[in-house]
């Protein structure tokens, strides 16, 4: 009976421990803890998961009454030449605590006391394929939100804007910082236009779709709204 119950034993652990991930790492699950910051908004941040192809990333943004999230995959161009990134909203976001709510997936918020000590968000139902399911995966804090937002008006895709700090702006601005939301999708505009000039000498700018409303965030389209009414006066 002892015989039986050490290979029991031996079968069931070595599952249950290895198949958490952190990045290419497995987890040592004793130690997480949870991450309990001072201000909620230190949890507004981009979650990198996964390693090479496998990688990917949960952009979180804290509203005041509204919180969104996206996931931002990729994958090879059918002719293998060029990395293609997507990205898919998630609905129903909230975080409450150190817990964080999606209509996808769930997790919360974690300290991970490795070599050094890792902020991350721990995913309980993994979109990655390398994950089984019953397993999680721990995203580790990449930095500010900023980064994922390149070019002159980040904020039109980072928070509300006002339709007094708008109207401060040129028409000129005004269509710049619109269209910059599409560019950082990689919106491919009319080629020789002015749009078109304006983005291709910007060295982040990289166009490859010729429709990219499914990626707008509910965010982004509000602000949108707001800009070409202004646009229009």
């Amino acid at each position: 009976m002892r015989n039986r119950l050490l290979l029991l034993y031996l079968i069931i652990v070595p599952f249950v421990v290895s198949g958490q991930k952190m990045g290419a790492e497995r987890i040592d699950t004793s130690k997480i803890k949870t991450w309990e910051p001072k201000f909620t908004f230190e949890y507004q941040s981009i979650y990198h998961f996964g390693d090479s192809e496998m990688e990917s990333e949960l952009i979180l943004i804290l509203g005041i009454d509204k919180d969104y999230a996206q996931i931002k995959t990729g994958s090879w161009s059918d002719d293998g030449k060029l990395w293609i990134w997507h990205w898919e909203n998630l609905k129903s976001v909230r975080v409450e605590g150190s817990k964080f709510y999606s209509d996808k997936t769930n997790g919360e918020f974690v300290i991970y006391e490795s070599k050094e000590r890792i902020k991350g968000l721990k995913i309980y139902e993994s979109w990655s394929p390398s994950m089984e399911k019953g397993e999680f995966e721990i995203g580790i804090q990449k930095g500010l939100i900023n980064s994922n937002f390149p070019g002159k008006y980040p904020q039109a895709s980072m928070r509300k804007l006002t339709r007094e700090e708008l109207s401060e702006l040129s028409k000129s601005n005004l269509q710049i910082m619109r269209n910059e939301v599409f560019a950082r999708y990689g919106f491919i505009f009319k080629s020789g236009e002015k749009m078109d000039l304006y983005f291709q000498n910007q060295d982040w700018y990289n166009g490859q779709y010729k429709n990219v409303n499914s990626f707008l965030t509910e965010l982004e389209k509000d602000n949108l709204r707001l800009i070409s009414q202004l646009e229009k006066r």
